[in-house]
C-alpha cells in the first residue's frame, strides 16, 4: 500500500472510530434513560433495584441527574473531535495531525459505552456480581484515556503552541476535564457497586462494607491530589472538574445516609472528606494561579523542518513527512 493510500486509510479509521464512539454514546444514554422506568425492555427501574440493595453510602436519588451533565460533556468533546476533521492545519485534518487522540483512544470509549449498556441490563436482572464487576471497566478505561490525553498533549505541546494553540485549550478544558469528571463519577458508581456485592453476595456487614467503599474513594483522592500537586503537575494542573465532581459524589452519599437521630460514622467520614476535598480544590486553584509557564526554547514554527518526534497522518505541503519536531 502506498503512503498516500495508507494515510487515507488511517484517516478513515480515525474518523470511523470517532463516529462509532459518538453513536455508542447515544445508545448507552438511551438504555440508561429507558432503565429509569419499567417498560418492555426493563422489568423495573434502575433506582428501585438500587434501593433493594441499600448501603449506608448509597448515592442519593438526585445524583442520577449528574449523568445528564456528564453525558452532555462527553458528547461535546466527541463532537469537537469530529469537527476537527473539517479543520485543517499545515499537516492535514486537525483531529489526527498531530494525533493527540489516536483511534485506540476512541475505541476504548466505545468499550466504555458498551459496558454501560450491559450494566443497565445486568442490574435490571439483579445480576449484582456481574454488574459490579463490569462497572470497573468505566473508571479503569477512562483514567487510562486521561493518561493518554495528558501524555500526548504534552508531547506535542510545543508544536501546537505555535501552529495550533486553540487545540491545546480545547483539549485541556473540554476533553480532559470532561473525561476526568466521567472517570471520577464512574469510580463512585463502581465503588458503591463493590460495596453492594460485598454486603449482599459475600456477607460483609455494615458499617464495614460502606467503610471499604469510602476507603477506596479516599485513597484515590489522595493519590490524585499528590499526582496533580507534586509529581506530575505539568500534565494535570489544568484539570479543574475533579473536585466539584468529588464534592457532588460525597454530598450524595452524605444526604443519602444522613439521619438526625442516627448519625453514623460513615456519614461523618463523608462530611470530613467533603471538607478536605474543598481545601484541596482551593489549594490547587491557588497553585495554578501562582504558576508561570516558562516559554520553551524549542518551538518550531515550520512543522516539517525536522523529522524527529510528532506522528502525523497527512503530508505537509504535498510532501510525505511522517514525523515533525515538537
Amino acid at each position: 500500500m502506498s503512503l498516500p493510500a495508507a494515510n487515507r486509510f488511517h484517516e478513515a479509521v480515525h474518523a470511523g472510530s470517532i463516529v462509532l464512539a459518538f453513536l455508542t454514546q447515544v445508545v448507552s444514554e438511551v438504555f440508561f434513560s429507558l432503565s429509569k422506568v419499567p417498560n418492555a425492555l426493563f422489568q423495573g427501574s434502575f433506582r428501585n433495584v438500587s434501593e433493594t440493595f441499600p448501603l449506608e453510602v448509597t448515592m442519593d436519588q438526585w445524583s442520577d441527574n449528574n449523568w445528564i451533565v456528564i453525558d452532555l460533556w462527553s458528547k461535546a468533546w466527541l463532537t469537537y473531535g469530529m469537527f476537527g476533521f473539517f479543520k485543517r492545519n499545515v499537516l492535514g485534518p486537525e483531529s489526527c495531525n498531530p494525533e493527540v487522540h489516536p483511534p485506540v483512544f476512541y475505541l476504548m470509549w466505545i468499550t466504555i459505552n458498551l459496558a454501560r449498556t450491559s450494566i443497565t441490563v445486568l442490574w435490571d436482572r439483579e445480576f449484582i456480581l456481574a454488574a459490579a464487576s463490569v462497572r470497573w471497566i468505566l473508571p479503569i478505561y477512562s483514567f487510562y484515556m486521561l493518561y493518554m490525553s495528558y501524555s500526548k498533549l504534552y508531547k506535542y505541546k510545543n508544536w501546537l503552541a505555535v501552529n495550533n494553540p486553540k487545540l491545546i485549550l480545547w483539549t485541556r478544558y473540554l476533553t480532559q476535564n470532561g473525561l476526568a469528571a466521567f472517570a471520577w463519577w464512574s469510580l463512585f458508581d463502581a465503588s458503591v457497586g463493590l460495596g453492594i456485592s460485598l454486603k449482599y453476595i459475600h456477607g460483609v456487614q455494615e458499617p464495614l462494607a460502606s467503610s471499604i467503599v469510602l476507603s477506596i474513594i479516599a485513597i484515590c483522592i489522595i493519590i490524585w491530589f499528590g499526582l496533580q500537586s507534586i509529581l506530575v503537575s505539568k500534565y494535570m494542573r489544568h484539570t479543574f472538574s475533579v473536585y466539584p465532581t468529588l464534592i457532588l459524589g460525597l454530598g450524595s452519599m452524605f444526604t443519602s445516609s444522613y439521619r438526625v437521630h442516627d448519625f453514623s460514622a460513615n456519614t461523618v467520614v463523608c462530611g470530613v472528606l467533603m471538607i478536605l476535598v474543598t481545601i484541596m480544590s482551593f489549594t490547587n486553584l491557588i497553585s495554578v494561579c501562582m504558576y508561570t509557564e516558562k516559554p520553551s526554547t524549542s518551538l518550531v514554527v515550520e512543522p516539517y523542518m525536522n523529522i524527529t518526534v510528532c506522528e502525523t497522518v497527512c503530508p505537509p505541503g504535498g510532501q510525505i513527512k511522517n514525523k515533525v519536531q515538537c
